[in-house]
């Protein structure tokens, strides 16, 4: 018979299995941003996306950037150790518009419509079952998960977010490329 396991142990695992687990942490970087970096440069540099361990960052002048490369190993090694791993491993600094910021969640506004409230399919239903059965004791995080999973990306289609021509995945640029797209030749 196996030990109890808490549902932390039982996420990792199935994240470590699932080969999710170095991607939770490149995405972590995003979230910690502010707090690693402090207000000032958050408030000047601001996390875009990660992919495969490069962290895209837009700066509000071309002189936070080269401010900010500066000090790249630093910010690197502050993000790494507060996210537990070496996950990222460089930065990208760019110039312009600021997108909002990931963590600010004090005065952040309330959103116009909860997600609850969009209704999920009896197919959807089904699908969401299946996929907790095998969670054990996660399924009931399972199942919230993915409920909101779904129900974001029915919001997004209802407020005019369209596929990425390349990937796929739904974004709402003007250019019709999502951001990770748009750095590949």
């Amino acid at each position: 018979m196996r030990p109890p396991y808490g549902l932390q142990s039982l996420i990792s695992d199935a994240l470590q299995r699932l080969n999710l687990a170095a991607q939770v942490k490149e995405h972590t970087s995003l979230t910690v941003w502010d707090e690693v970096v402090g207000e000032q440069v958050a408030g000047a540099a601001q996390p875009q996306f990660v992919k495969d361990g490069h962290l895209f960052v837009v700066t509000k002048s071309s002189v936070w950037a080269n401010e900010l490369s500066l000090y790249k190993a630093d910010i690197i090694a502050r993000l790494n150790r507060r996210i537990g791993g070496k996950a990222v491993k460089d930065i990208i600094f760019k110039t312009g518009r600021l997108p909002q910021r990931v963590c600010k969640t004090s005065d952040a506004p309330e959103p116009d419509e909860p997600l609850e409230g969009i209704p999920l399919s009896q197919e959807e239903l089904e699908e969401i079952e299946a996929a907790a059965d095998g969670a054990g004791e996660a399924a009931e995080d399972v199942r919230k998960l993915m409920a909101t999973a779904l129900r974001l990306e029915k919001w997004k289609k209802t407020h005019g977010w369209k596929p990425c021509t390349r990937c796929g995945v739904l974004q709402n640029s003007a250019s019709g490329v999502c951001p990770p797209c748009q750095t590949e030749p």
